[in-house]
């Protein structure tokens, strides 16, 4: 009995031993369970707030889409890093077939929804072709029958390097659609492997194209409209001066004109403003890539130190000096009344950059005031918060004094790219406005 009760109470022990690891069990997983749950909660949180970080780009005042513009520019900045890194690497500029892809497709994306962007559309006729050996799109609606249909030739942005006819497809169809007209996108040959003046001679190819074979094409001669934004800004002034008689209004939009002076009001107040869309830096970069020059001498232009002294104090400099300035579009006031010192530069970089620097079909700022009198109508877009800002001001400003036929739409919180972003996934009420004002601006002259 004695023995039994002994086992009983020795089964009892081994019952209760039983129960008690099972509760430190559950509460040691319970426990371990609250530590995972603690720690990944914790690591969202950093990532988020990581996150968060990288995205708080600074917005231009006046832009209410912050968000859309944070998403903008991450996107940007992000694909920027990775062609940093493939520069670093050998690719030059980190421009190669597979980045400009990715490119386009993270644009388009942003534009219309689709990295495939928009099909087929029942109001145009859209189709792609050669004209004298260079690549176009052409966008005809199907419901302008006329024989004498206005044109508008259309040179697309990117910095001479990047995207493409596709990235602006939502653009120009609009434009087509909205105004009434031909518009030819042309696929210009792009830098570094075609550099200055490649590029320029194809958009003049084919605007000549355009006009000389009007009748073939249904088109007015007399109605020729040029436009492009940024790099294609630049195209469109450079293609205006060689086509003056030919051309009815000429749209620069944004656009970059000279590499002589980089330290602008614009150029130091607008850097940090979305700065995946475009910075002193990037601009730079498409600057050496389309002029040949390396880029061991980007830290030297940014700081101007690529012209001498002497070409500081020449004709050339006053094209772009502060006296063309437009104060009252600078938001700095130190900015407002610039001083430009002039004894300091590289004499033997000047040297070995002016010829190109100077040349009007490569920064088409770089003429006498007599050269812009008869040039067609010009519609000059500029936005107050790009890097570019001024080139495109002063540039307006020198038709002006040049007793040009020229109108100015500035638009004081806009930022580079705009014209993008008029519809879709993520318009800027800034860009929706800017379409509708170069719509009814076109509608109304051409």
């Amino acid at each position: 009995m004695v023995q039994k009760g002994h086992k009983k109470k020795e089964g009892g022990k081994d019952l209760g031993k039983l129960i008690h690891d099972h509760d430190a069990k559950l509460k040691g997983s319970t426990i371990w369970n609250i530590l995972k749950q603690s720690m990944f909660a914790i690591i969202v949180g950093i990532l988020a707030l990581c996150l968060f970080n990288y995205m708080d780009t600074r917005v231009p005042e006046g832009v209410t889409e912050v968000w859309s513009a944070r998403i903008l520019d991450t996107s940007l900045r992000t694909m920027g890093k990775v062609i940093l890194y493939l520069n670093n690497f050998g690719v030059h500029g980190g421009v190669c077939k597979f980045t400009r892809k990715g490119v386009d497709m993270m644009l388009t994306t942003l534009i219309t929804g689709s990295p495939f962007g928009l099909g087929a559309d029942p109001e145009l006729k859209i189709y792609d072709t050669v004209f004298d050996g260079v690549g176009v799109r052409v966008y005809e609606p199907v419901n302008l029958k006329s024989n004498k249909r206005p044109a508008l030739v259309y040179y697309h942005g990117g910095g001479w390097s990047w995207l493409s006819v596709d990235v602006y497809d939502g653009a120009t169809r609009a434009l087509a659609k909205r105004v009434g007209m031909v518009v030819v996108s042309v696929s210009y040959r792009q830098s570094p492997e075609h550099p200055h003046p490649i590029p320029f001679e194809d958009c003049l190819t084919a605007t000549k194209y355009v006009v000389n074979n009007a009748k073939s094409l249904h088109v007015d001669p007399s109605r020729v409209a040029i436009s492009g934004d940024s790099a294609g800004g630049h195209l469109s002034a450079a293609v205006a001066m060689a086509m003056k008689k030919e051309i009815k209004i000429s749209v620069p939009i944004y656009p970059c004109l000279q590499l002589f002076d980089l330290q602008t009001p614009s150029y130091i107040e607008n850097k940090d403003y979305i700065p995946g869309m475009l910075t002193d830096v990037s601009m730079l970069t498409y600057w050496l890539n389309y002029g040949n020059i390396s880029y061991n001498y980007i830290d030297d232009i940014l700081a101007n130190r690529h012209t001498s002294q002497k070409l500081k104090e020449s004709l050339y400099a006053k094209y772009v000096s502060p006296d063309w300035y437009m104060k009252e579009h600078i938001r700095t006031p130190s900015l407002r009344n610039m001083k430009k010192e002039t004894n300091f530069g590289k004499t033997e970089l000047s040297n070995q950059i002016q010829e190109t620097i100077l040349n009007p079909d490569f920064s088409p700022l770089m003429v006498p005031d007599v050269k812009f009198k008869d040039l067609p109508l010009t519609y000059v877009l500029t936005a107050g918060y790009d890097v570019l800002r001024d080139d495109g001001l002063i540039y307006y400003q020198r038709l002006k004094k040049a007793g040009a036929k020229v109108q100015l739409a500035h638009y004081s919180e806009g930022f580079h790219g705009m014209i993008f972003f008029f519809d879709g996934p993520m318009p800027f009420q800034v860009g929706i406005r800017a379409m509708n004002d170069l719509v009814e601006f076109l509608k109304k002259n051409l």
